[in-house]
């Protein structure tokens, strides 16, 4: 099978979806807009295919006037929503590769140009949007809603499957749940657990406000003052490269100073993912408090070695956890929701390692890479045979 991703850059969540293609010997081919800050090029190097001149010139006059004002904001919205499609060297790409289909992330500028040059050669193209597949009945309208609708592929897979409610969401036909892929990592047996005699607690995520980290200062500086204190440790690995990152970890250390916690909390940062993973191993508990998460995989990637998990109602994928199986959702910006869930936890090493081997179980069950492939497939014949498409679960 050969397979061609178009996406804004090569993020963290498609990498073990780009092992699984390869292990089986499939042809997989990666074209992104840019470089992210951390990448992981293990297994594959993405092709940068960037914009058209005009834009990048744009894009660089942008930075250089945001920059005199001082001033920081998302440049990558601007890039992976309204950057155009440099079509003649992607058309060579596609001649070049050849691929069974295409597969491109959400719907903007860039994609309306792939979804036509992909029909214009008759290659079968697909969405790959974040977006849940109970999608509500009323949705946003809008000309610019429609306009993407209309010239992006109808079929599309999403990661999130979001909350059936009676007489207010629905499954849009062509709509497929296909869950992130992710290969068992750390088996229960292979686990390190409770370090030094002390409960490890990790946060993973990039140092920035969505990420709430602040919440797990807090909680690190209530578990210090909890009256029947529990000895623990707590890791945040994070991504520090913008000035943004610095500033927002620099405010974290004046709290840690304050509070006197550095002897309860280790701040990490810019690792890589073998080096991540190897943070997991000598984890005990993986929180993540952070808002507005669209559908994260690092509470999947702990779930992989054998850790309970904690998070908020606002991430998409947390519908990959079982509540008081293998972890907790806690009420979103809900800091005393969060805290006694940790607390249940820290105080229960034996749930720890129960949730542990529920959370292993479910990533080999739920999470193969064959399953994931499998319905690539399926709707590739679809395309090819132009017959219509079935929402499915």
């Amino acid at each position: 099978m050969k397979v061609l991703y178009v996406a804004p850059r090569y993020h963290t969540n498609q990498v073990p979806i780009i092992e699984g293609f390869v292990r089986e010997g499939d042809q997989v081919t990666f074209v992104s807009q840019y470089y992210g800050g951390t990448e992981d090029y293990s297994v594959l190097k993405p092709i940068i295919l960037g914009y058209p001149f005009y834009f990048q010139a744009i894009l660089s006059c942008y930075k250089t006037i945001k920059k005199w004002m001082g001033r920081t904001g998302k440049d990558f919205v601007i890039q992976s929503k309204f950057g155009p499609l440099p079509v003649g060297k992607f058309k060579k790409i596609l001649k070049q590769k050849q691929p069974d289909i295409v597969i491109m992330r959400d719907r903007s500028i860039y994609n309306v140009g792939v979804t036509r040059v992909c029909k214009k050669l008759g290659i079968p193209a697909l969405l790959y949007t974040q977006s849940p597949l109970w999608e509500d009945i009323e949705g946003k309208g809008g000309l610019a809603r429609r306009f993407f609708r209309a010239n992006t592929p109808k079929l599309r897979i999403t990661p999130v499957l979001g909350e059936k409610k009676e007489g207010k969401t629905h499954v849009k036909p062509g709509s497929y749940y296909v869950p992130f892929v992710m290969e068992p990592r750390i088996s229960p047996q292979e686990k390190l657990h409770f370090m030094d005699n002390k409960v490890q607690i990790l946060g993973v995520g990039k140092y920035v406000g969505q990420k709430r980290h602040e919440m797990i200062l807090q909680l690190t500086k209530d578990l210090k003052e909890r009256k029947s204190f529990v000895p623990f440790h707590v890791t945040i690995v994070g991504e520090v490269v913008t000035q943004e990152q610095k500033n927002y970890i620099a405010r974290m250390e004046e709290f840690i100073q304050k509070h006197q916690l550095q002897e309860y909390i280790t701040l990490k940062r810019n690792f890589t993912i073998q080096q991540v993973y190897e943070e997991y191993r000598k984890a005990d508990i993986f929180v993540l408090p952070s808002k507005g998460e669209v559908a994260s995989i690092s509470h999947l990637e702990a779930m992989a070695c054998s850790l309970p998990v904690i998070c908020s109602d606002s991430n998409g994928t947390s519908c990959y956890i079982q509540q008081d199986k293998n972890g907790y959702i806690f009420r979103d910006a809900e800091y005393e929701d969060f805290r006694q869930y940790v607390d249940r936890l820290v105080a229960d090493r034996e749930k720890i390692l129960q949730m542990g081997e529920v959370s292993y179980r479910l990533v080999v069950e739920k999470h193969k890479f064959e399953n994931y492939r499998a319905k690539i497939k399926e709707i590739e014949e679809r395309l090819r045979s132009g017959g219509e498409a079935v929402s499915k679960r």
